[in-house]
């Protein structure tokens, strides 16, 4: 975000895209789990208008403020019980199911305005061509966060939905729960998210992985809808 702040339309979509997204995370895997016959969400109140920082920890919402890309804190679910692996893990990918149908939504804004769109992302900042209009930045910049943190989620480190997914789907030996240990309980795994998101702004000559994903994912998307990325 902090490479947008003399950019307004971008600056705004960025940040109502980490809003809209996290509320749309959750809400969608709690009614995810409902359909499971799992009530452990729905009791953790995040489905009330809970302030942002219930719902982002303070290293997510650090690198939300920099690199314009972050995490929700991991809703509670019902993961004792082996044989209902499964339907954990449907209800753990609604989440970034969500950020995939926002991220296609804005697009779909996009198309509806009819404004020429041309897509340049570098590993630092991303830049918008031939838009001369303030909704089609704004909605441009939040397909191009929400597709981010879809990416984000799914990379196989905790605390993130993929990473919740790796140790839910994988085997029980004594040596996949001490990696699991190490990542959550000594919060490896959130420096390693940290490394992912911020290394790159810092060192611009290392590549992103986020930011090499991106690209390929919305031109698909946008082919869906019509518009040239």
């Amino acid at each position: 975000m902090l490479f947008h702040l003399a950019e307004p339309a971008a600056l705004l979509g960025i940040f109502l895209a980490l809003v809209i997204g996290v509320y749309a995370h959750d809400t969608a895997q709690i009614f995810a789990a409902r359909l499971v016959r799992d009530p452990t969400p729905l009791r953790s109140g995040r489905l009330k208008a809970r302030p942002l920082p219930t719902r982002v920890g303070p290293f997510s919402a650090v690198a939300m403020l920099i690199a314009g890309n972050g995490w929700t804190e991991p809703i509670r679910m019902n993961e004792v019980w082996r044989k209902r692996r499964f339907h954990v893990s449907a209800a753990i990918l609604a989440g970034p199911l969500a950020y995939l149908l926002l991220a296609f939504g804005a697009l779909a804004g996009v198309a509806g305005l009819s404004e020429p769109a041309t897509l340049v992302i570098g590993d630092r900042t991303i830049e918008y061509d031939s838009i001369d209009s303030f909704p089609a930045e704004l909605l441009l910049s939040m397909a191009v966060t929400f597709a981010a943190m879809f990416i984000l989620s799914l990379i196989p480190i905790p605390p993130t939905d993929g990473g919740r997914l790796l140790f839910l789907l994988g085997p029980q030996s004594p040596g996949w729960r001490n990696a699991n240990y190490k990542l959550t309980e000594t919060h490896l795994g959130i420096i390693l998210l940290l490394v992912i998101l911020l290394v790159p702004i810092l060192l611009p000559s290392l590549p992103s992985i986020v930011g090499q994903l991106v690209p390929p994912l919305l031109r698909g998307l946008g082919d869906i809808v019509g518009i040239s990325l």
